[in-house]
Formats: structure tokens, C-alpha cells, sequence
């Protein structure tokens, strides 16, 4: 199963209480990233730019999303035609959604996640963003879950249900 949405929609969070709730291995891409180039997300982003960044994503959906467990993706990973292509012949991907005001705040407040798309962007360019890739979001996944009012364990309480 695969986790998509904006950043601060939950998918590393759930991930992890999917993992624990099903006893299945849980892979945060940006995480097995992260181990990979041996830098912050951020140094990697401000050294070799999004563009790059995102061919690397790639590489790493590949990788793992035939593999049995859960998936976190990054935010933007739909933003490759490529992996919006695997996520559309994919089953289980899961769109965890919330409205940008709900999104921006949980950003703002996340003090343990540094998001390099989200450091030097106004509140204005980060709404268009979100406006952007809202069509992806809907067009790759297989469910929806609203996570407005909804705690981590109360989103994987319906993931499990639905799945």
C-alpha cells in the first residue's frame, strides 16, 4: 500500500502506525533517501536542485513499491509522470487529504521536518502548489481519506477497514 498527499497530510505518521497495526515493513522514501545520499533532503535540494531530487524519488519508487508493507511517499513524488504512471496500475494507493489552511499550519508547526520545497516559498506559493497537485492526488489514488479531524491512529483505523 501506498501513502500519497501534500506534505503535512500524515503519510510518514500513518505509515508507521500501519506498519505496527498490520506487522508489515514500513519504507518512508524520503527516509530511504536520505540513507542513501548520507545528507539532508534540504542540502541535497539546495546542491543538486528538485529536478534531480525527483529522478532519485523515481528511482526509489521503483524500487520499493512492488514490495510487500507500506509505502510514505514524499509530497511531490506525484509530480513525476513516470510515478504518477506506477501509482495509477498500483492497488491500495491512498490519498491522505486536508484543506491547505490545515496543511500550511501543520507544516508551520513541524518543527522535527525540515521540507525543502516549503523553505523559501510564501504561504500564496505554497497554495498554488497545493492547487497543482491536488489532480494528481485524486487521479492516482485507489481510496481517499479525509484526515481534517482525524488523529494518526483514527486514519489507520479506516485504511485498515478499507483495504
Amino acid at each position: 500500500m501506498i501513502l500519497i498527499g501534500f506534505m503535512g497530510a500524515g503519510k510518514t505518521s500513518v505509515a508507521q502506525t500501519l506498519s505496527k497495526s498490520l506487522n508489515i515493513p514500513c519504507y518512508d522514501l524520503d527516509k530511504e533517501i536520505t540513507k542513501k545520499i548520507q545528507m539532508p533532503l534540504s542540502d541535497y535540494f539546495d546542491k543538486y536542485g528538485e529536478t534531480q531530487f525527483r529522478q532519485l524519488e523515481h528511482q526509489f519508487l521503483l524500487k520499493y513499491y512492488s514490495i510487500p508493507g507500506v509505502i510514505s511517499t514524499g509530497g511531490g513524488c506525484i509530480e513525476n509522470h513516470a510515478n504518477r504512471a506506477i501509482l495509477k496500475e498500483t492497488s491500495n494507493v491512498i490519498y491522505l487529504k486536508a484543506n491547505f489552511e490545515t496543511l500550511h499550519h501543520r507544516i508551520n508547526n513541524d518543527k522535527m521536518s525540515l521540507r525543502p520545497i516549503a523553505k523559501n516559498r510564501t504561504t500564496e506559493e505554497l497554495k498554488a502548489l497545493y492547487m497543482k497537485r491536488l489532480i494528481y492526488y485524486e487521479t492516482c489514488a485507489t481510496y481517499t481519506i479525509d484526515t481534517e479531524t482525524l488523529n494518526t491512529q483514527e486514519v489507520a483505523e479506516r485504511i485498515i477497514a478499507m483495504i
